[in-house]
């Protein structure tokens, strides 16, 4: 079993030792420290029906959306202590996210009602981090392996969360981020199928990945899976599974600016590197179908898989979620943590850095070269990157097809089940062998 995770040093206040922390709360009524009481929730509305087209303009078989509730979370709803705009930012853009990947949403209002001001954002998500670090420890001293393993996932996404745009303490990110790598590490052998920390070479380094195999026969068809520019590995297990399940193998890696990586190197525009990397050693493997790779990702990610779709000829297939057709479009109407989190990642020391650094990320002069089948999976209600984006990419790219679902949010995280199902069918349609 991997070792025990290391206790980095940290600003004062950032977490206290196991088992002396908040526990996880249990149950739709459980209240956290200093919560007021439960939290006005606003109605589920009428779910539009989505739209799903190809370049042609005639309809294809990706499905439609319908009747899905929608988890809609407000700011002001947690508390009316919170005055900071920043956390009520934070709050509206990604709670239907943190539950949609791995998250209960009992701990997330939980942890929120304790949270008034950002500066405490990342010492209470780790509150919460280390009541799950307490109870994995509770239950290896009984021999209770699998209980152990889910708490420290579930303690993982946690720290995750409390430093995934948390750039104004460098060292507690710092702390936060290598907590999320150990606590997974240490739940990552019960999944199932298991994930394998492995590396990947790439330009004298090597790049931290999670491997998974389908359970089956093989060489399987195998997708290599990125994530935006907050997100990591960790979180895009929860997509992995359904990959996982129509007999695809994923490799989720961390690239460039991207959780095990964003503290050695920028961010990437050419991420089709980072593919071919990817590629390259997937190939080398026995167990891994050279013919059959496809690409997954999400957010900016979503970028880069287009990227990928345009270079790399080996892609047989890629899925581009919510990504963007050049970031310098709209950045300025990002919300400020997100451009706070590019300008550290992509190394830029101003913000107007930032913004030419943004610029580099485009698809033009490359969107006409997919010729391979490219799905663009998009919510029109996307406060993060603009619907006309997916469009844009769309009509220019001769493989793709594009899914455009009328209230879709950003990575269509309320729309959980119909979006990752329809996204893997798609994916295996294209890669995994008819029986």
């Amino acid at each position: 079993m991997p070792p025990e995770p290391r206790r980095p040093r940290r600003r004062e206040g950032l977490a206290p030792a196991p088992g002396q922390g908040f526990r996880p709360a249990v149950g739709p009524g459980a209240a956290g420290p200093g919560r007021p009481g439960t939290p006005r929730r606003r109605p589920h509305q009428d779910v539009l029906t989505g739209s799903s087209t190809r370049r042609d303009g005639a309809a294809n078989d990706c499905g439609t959306f319908r009747g899905a509730p929608e988890v809609r979370v407000s700011a002001t709803s947690q508390t009316d202590r919170v005055t900071d705009e920043r956390v009520r930012a934070a709050t509206a853009h990604w709670a239907p996210r943190f539950v949609a990947n791995g998250t209960d949403y009992v701990d997330f209002l939980a942890t929120l009602s304790r949270i008034t001001s950002w500066d405490e954002w990342c010492r209470q998500w780790g509150v919460t981090a280390t009541g799950y670090e307490a109870i994995a420890e509770r239950a290896e001293r009984k021999g209770r392996g699998l209980t152990a393993a889910g708490a420290w996932r579930r303690a993982a996404l946690c720290w995750h969360w409390g430093k995934f745009l948390f750039t104004e303490h460098p060292d507690e990110q710092r702390a936060a981020h290598e907590r999320t790598v150990a606590c997974y590490l240490r739940g990552a052998w019960a999944l199932n199928p298991p994930a394998e920390r492995v590396e990947v070479p790439y330009q004298g380094t090597r790049l931290a990945a999670y491997l998974r195999l389908p359970a089956g026969s093989v060489p399987a068809p195998a997708v290599v899976m990125i994530p935006g520019l907050d997100s990591v590995k960790e979180e895009l297990q929860a997509t992995a599974a359904y990959l996982l399940e129509r007999g695809m193998a994923t490799l989720a890696v961390d690239g460039p600016g991207q959780g095990e990586a964003e503290y050695e190197l920028p961010i990437e525009p050419a991420y089709e590197r980072v593919v071919a990397a990817c590629f390259d050693w997937l190939q080398a493997r026995g167990d891994v179908d050279a013919g059959r790779l496809g690409v997954f990702g999400v957010s900016l990610g979503g970028y880069y898989a287009a990227r990928a779709a345009a270079f790399e000829p080996r892609a047989r297939a890629t899925v581009a979620l919510a990504g963007p057709y050049n970031f310098d479009d709209g950045f300025d109407d990002l919300p400020v943590l997100t451009r706070a989190a590019f300008q550290r990642r992509s190394g830029a020391a101003t913000a107007e850095e930032a913004l030419q650094r943004a610029a580099a990320l485009t698809l033009e002069g490359a969107s006409q070269r997919i010729t391979r089948p490219l799905l663009i999976a998009f919510g029109r209600q996307d406060r993060l990157i603009s619907y006309r984006h997916a469009e844009r990419l769309a009509a220019e790219a001769p493989g793709a097809e594009l899914v455009m679902v009328e209230d879709g949010n950003h990575g269509l995280t309320n729309h959980v089940y119909e979006s990752r199902t329809l996204m893997a069918d798609w994916l295996a349609e294209r890669l995994v062998p008819a029986a």
